[in-house]
């Protein structure tokens, strides 16, 4: 090898990312049979920009087709081996079955964030994406994104339902309290039993508007709560986590189905940082500085956990000396954050061995 090719940079960084120029081969690929392409596909709501390249990084086709024909095109697609790049959208999963029922194809999601960070481009459009695509699987660079199972998604779709609830819930609490506030009108316990009967006695037009709306609200809250404690005892990761102190039903399937399969996470300090409890790193030369936690994953699933934390230093004295030492060198806010780390950390072994958290013991110094 030339002492050239040492310092050659990889083909994903060429300039034409940012230049906008790619390298295209002119010419209709059907008259053409390839061993082994890739698929770059910028997918929208109604039509996707295909581009396809063969091993070497020519491009052999850019296409504009209608999404619902996609799968059609690539099984019809004259090669023995297709590997297709489909960037993370929210209605990626029936399109990511479609392509998966392929014969001889590999599909890979890509993160879009990552992507991002890795090519950006100056000029951005979609013929520039689906390359971009392309070339980063060909060239084994593409940040996959997790496609969890079918069952999964369900129970996902339950928790972010009742995500999604308990937050209009609140909204509502807070929006009564501004209207009492706003009109000088104090009631003890305004939203308890005997605080909504004088609510209503008010007959202010606004609050019982709100207050029907919080009926209905309170009553699906009430629904999805018991969903979640039906389905939890189908889901034996679900039930593990439930045994962990501060941990109940709700919280142990929002774990379970957010971290899907523990097996793709190498160790418990991934699992943490896909929730997004890890610090984040600054570091240059020989100096290295750690900030506040990086924040990625699922917010609510975050805030979840650091409200169980809170809990679980009050019931249980391992997590609780655990606490104290900390928050006396680093303060109260960072220490319940550290608990709520290890609560994913203890997670992790226990998904990994399928133990409960009286069999995993990490208040016993073994």
């Amino acid at each position: 090898m030339s002492s050239n090719k040492l310092f050659e940079k990889p083909t994903l960084l060429h300039n034409y990312y940012d230049m906008g120029e790619l390298n295209r081969r002119k010419g209709n690929i059907y008259s053409m049979t390839s061993k082994e392409v890739y698929f770059g596909v910028d997918v929208h709501e109604r039509e996707s920009q295909v581009a396809v390249l063969d091993k070497e990084g020519n491009v052999l086709m850019e296409k504009r087709i209608s999404t619902g024909k996609l799968s059609e095109f690539i099984s019809e697609f004259p090669a023995d081996e297709k590997h297709v790049a489909v960037e993370s959208v929210g209605f990626i999963r029936p399109i990511y079955k479609e392509l998966t029922g392929i014969p001889a194809c590999s599909v890979s999601v890509a993160s879009p964030v990552k992507v991002r960070l890795i090519a950006e481009s100056k000029t951005k459009n979609d013929r520039s994406d689906s390359f971009i695509l392309g070339d980063l699987l060909r060239t084994n660079y593409l940040p996959e994104s997790y496609i969890a199972d079918d069952d999964t998604m369900e129970k996902r779709y339950l928790v972010r339902d009742r995500v999604s609830y308990g937050l209009r819930r609140a909204q509502l609490v807070t929006s009564i309290k501004w209207m009492l506030k706003r009109r000088g009108i104090k009631v003890k316990a305004p939203l308890s039993d005997k605080g909504k009967e004088q609510l209503k006695k008010l007959g202010l037009r606004e609050i019982n508007i709100r207050l029907k709306d919080l009926e209905v609200t309170e009553s699906i809250i009430e629904e999805l709560d018991e969903e979640i404690s039906k389905v939890e005892l189908t889901d034996k990761n679900a039930l593990l986590l439930d045994t962990i102190p501060g941990i109940g039903p709700y919280t142990a399937l929002f774990l379970s189905s957010e971290l899907g399969d523990i097996n793709r996470f190498p160790d418990s300090k991934h699992a943490a940082a896909y929730v997004g409890l890890v610090p984040t790193l600054h570091q240059s030369g020989d100096k290295s500085y750690t900030g506040h936690i990086t924040g990625s994953g699922n917010k609510w699933l975050r805030r979840n956990l650091i409200e169980c934390a809170k809990i679980a230093i009050r019931v249980d004295p391992h997590l609780r000396e655990s606490y104290l030492k900390i928050r006396h060198k680093r303060g109260g806010k960072r220490a319940t954050i550290a608990i709520a780390r290890k609560l994913v950390t203890y997670a992790y072994f226990m998904l990994k061995r399928n133990i409960t958290y009286e069999e995993l013991k990490p208040w016993s110094p073994d």
